[in-house]
This record gives structure tokens, sequence and C-alpha cells, in this order.
């Protein structure tokens, strides 16, 4: 009776309301299109295609982890300058977990990799369908394209999937750039400078180069006759073709000279020569790959090839992540390339001297800077300067007490501003 009753329950109950399923506009994305929405196929595609030539690699990874340790902020400043940091979703995404497969650190070292080798790449930003806010961040695989400009908007069309898409919902960034792109600014330097190289190497793995001579005795009378040293090759040949442990026999009557070839295998000055132009073509030096770098240097290296870099990804994510009236509002990404040109001790320490002496940083701001907590009870937070400056306005007070020039009633002028000759302090005194 109970198997009856159960068959009725189950033919004329309600069907169980199913699972909502994603909007269909989630799932017309380019990481659908490419990979079919398989993460797998994206490890696949992301772990085999970079990084094949040594002397490239060190100059991409150099350049790209460098890169990646940026501290990178989304926040909100207003006209006064006032900077309030915004710690939510997006923050999550481009500094803790990119998507499924990547943490912030791979997916940042795989788009600067994908930027430098090819010059161009888009990365798909994915919102979440409850929110609205960003939620996942995906390097795309590189793609012949094609852009579409039109009168307030543009289009990209993807060859290899052969769909166009509006350029507002994909995030781009170039090299060498150009209207339309820069299509063909591939690194064809690469292949040409990278064929010495392999010529070398091909040189130095022949197993038919010359490894030693073989002369007669010079106590042996005559000389051989052409077909009687072929016979003789082919003797040893046998003979080395049936050595014991690496060792072959030869008759007493040939005298061997090995050839040492380890000075003259590679062209070292042709070498150094190609490594150098491939650093320079990525933007970066031998000096900084081996940590040699001066402060100087590596200071140049950040302002003219990091920071034009990030000003560009600062850029394109707040155009794309934030709406028109967020970026009204004061939303944006920050990248503080600033943080990397300090980056010594000796350099924080002279810098935390100037400009704690001229108000422009607190104590707290300078041990946040070297990852120390604020002071107690805000004792880290006031601004001070010296007493050895004055206001501009009593510059010429303060010059002339300084030279005892006498004013017009014979008394010497006191500045009222602050400084070294007025010791009860002033309009600048510290405070």
């Amino acid at each position: 009776m109970g198997k009856i009753l159960d068959f009725f329950k189950h033919t004329f109950a309600r069907s169980a309301p199913q699972p909502k399923q994603p909007p269909r506009e989630q799932l017309r994305t380019i990481v659908h299109e490419y990979y079919g929405n398989n993460v797998g196929w994206f490890a696949y595609n992301y772990a085999s295609n970079i990084y094949q030539i040594p002397e490239v690699r060190t100059a991409i990874q150099s350049f790209a982890e460098i890169f990646s340790i940026i501290p990178k902020y989304f926040e909100r400043k207003d006209k006064d300058g006032n900077v309030t940091y915004l710690e939510g979703e997006e923050d999550r995404v481009i500094n803790v977990r990119a998507n499924p497969l990547q943490n912030a650190s791979q997916f940042w070292v795989n788009l600067i990799t994908s930027l430098m080798l090819y010059s161009n790449v888009f990365v798909e930003p994915r919102f979440s369908s409850r929110t609205g806010r960003l939620s996942q961040l995906y390097v795309l695989p590189h793609d012949f394209y094609d852009f579409k400009l039109y009168d307030d908007r543009a289009t990209v069309t993807f060859g290899q999937i052969g769909k166009t898409y509006d350029m507002s919902d994909l995030i781009y960034l170039n090299r060498f750039s150009a209207l339309g792109g820069g299509q063909k600014n591939d690194l064809g330097l690469y292949e040409m400078v990278i064929q010495a190289l392999a010529a070398q190497a091909i040189a130095v793995a022949d197993p038919n180069k010359v490894r030693a001579i073989m002369q007669t005795d010079p106590t042996a009378q005559g000389q051989l006759k052409e077909k009687d040293a072929d016979g003789t090759m082919r003797d040893l040949d046998a003979r080395f073709d049936k050595s014991v442990r690496g060792i072959a026999y030869v008759d007493p009557q040939w005298k061997i000279t090995p050839i040492n070839w380890n000075e003259n295998d590679v062209n070292r000055d042709l070498m150094k020569l190609v490594i150098d132009i491939v650093y320079n073509y990525f933007g970066i030096t031998a000096d900084i790959v081996n940590n040699k770098a001066t402060e100087i240097e590596y200071q140049l290296f950040v302002k003219n090839h990091v920071e034009p870099i990030a000003r560009q990804v600062e850029q394109e994510f707040t155009g794309k992540i934030f709406s028109r009236m967020e970026q009204a509002h004061g939303n944006r990404l920050e990248l503080d390339t600033f943080w990397l040109q300090v980056s010594t001790l000796s350099a924080k320490t002279a810098f935390f001297n100037v400009v704690s002496r001229n108000g422009v940083m607190n104590n707290d701001e300078m041990r946040e800077m070297i990852g120390y907590a604020p002071l107690p009870d805000g004792l880290g937070r006031k601004y001070r300067v010296t007493l050895d400056t004055v206001n501009i306005e009593n510059a010429d007070a303060y010059q002339s007490v300084k030279n005892g020039a006498a004013g017009a009633d014979g008394q010497t002028e006191k500045p009222e501003g602050g400084g070294s000759s007025a010791p009860e302090g002033g309009k600048n005194a510290a405070t």
C-alpha cells in the first residue's frame, strides 16, 4: 500500500522549483567563447603559451614581478584631495583572488607577460549578477583582432572566434600605441636576435664537430694513401663503437691531440649584445635583473618604464570597472609606484628626514611605509615642522633682522613669523 501511495505522490505532486539559471548575458562573454567556461582549458592555455626562451623569460619575468608588487588601491578622492580607501569586492579581486585559478599576483604577472610578449592584451572583467560589482578578471589569449571606430563607441572583432565585442566591456592595454591597436607590433625583433643564440647552441651540440686530431707517429715512415687513410678511419670508428666504459683502443702508431673548444664555442660578445638588445626592448637592464642597479638607475627604470604602464592600467581599470557617476564622485584605481622608487633603507631614511622636517608626512604615515602600526593615542597623527624656516610673507623682515639692518625709527625690526631669529615662535611655529 505504501508503494502505491508513493507512486501517486510522485505522479501528481508539483514539480520542485528548479535552481535559477544564470542570465544568458552572463554566458555571452569572451571567456565563454574562448574557454567554454572551462577553467581547466584556461589553465592549459595560461601554462603553455608563455616564457619559451630563457633570455626573454628572464626579462619579462623580472619586469612582471616588479610590477605585481606595486600597491594597488581602489579609492575615492574628493576635490580637496582627501582620499577614502574602498575595501570591497573589487579590492579583493585586484589584491587577493583575481579568478578561481589565479591569485592576484599570478594575474598581474600573466597580464604584464602578455603585454610584453604581444604588445597588446585584453582583459575581461566579470561582474556579479547579484551585486553588480567586479567579481573576476581574466587575461584573454593572444589572437588576431580588428578595431572599428564609430561616432561614440568602438568595437573589436576577434579572428579566432569571429565575434565582435564593444570596447567598453573589455580592458585593453598596449605598447607602441596607435589608433587601431598596433596589431602588428609583435616581438619581431625577438625572432631575429634569438637566432644568433640558437645558431651558436646548434654549433656547440653538432655531433660531427671535430673533437681531436689524429696524426701518424713521427717515427713512422712515409704517408698513407687516401684509400688507406679511409680504411684507418673506418677502423677507428669501429673501435669507438666497441668502446668499454668510454675507453677505446688506438694503435700506438697514431698520435691523438684533443681539441678544447670551451673558449670558442660561444661568441660571448655577441651573446651579451643580443641579451642587452632583448632587455632594452622590454625596458629593463641586466643590472636590474641581477640586482646590481644603483638607487638612481632603479628610480629611472620605475619612472620611465613602470609608471607609464601603471598610468594606463589606472585609466583602463577605472573607466571599465566604475560607472560614470562613480567616476564623477572620485572613484578610481591607484597604483602607488612611488613605493617602488623609495626602496632601500638608506633611501627611506633620507626621505623620512626631509618630509618629517617639512610637515609633508606625519609619523603614522611614515611608519605605515615600513610596515609598522600607528603610534598609540594618536601621537603619530600630528604634522610637525622645524623652526629654521619662515613664511614667505615675512622673508624681507627676517632678512633685515639677520643682516642687522635698523628700521626707520632706529629700532631693529622683528619678524612676525617664526624662525631662528624669533625663538618665541610666530605664525609658522611648530605645533
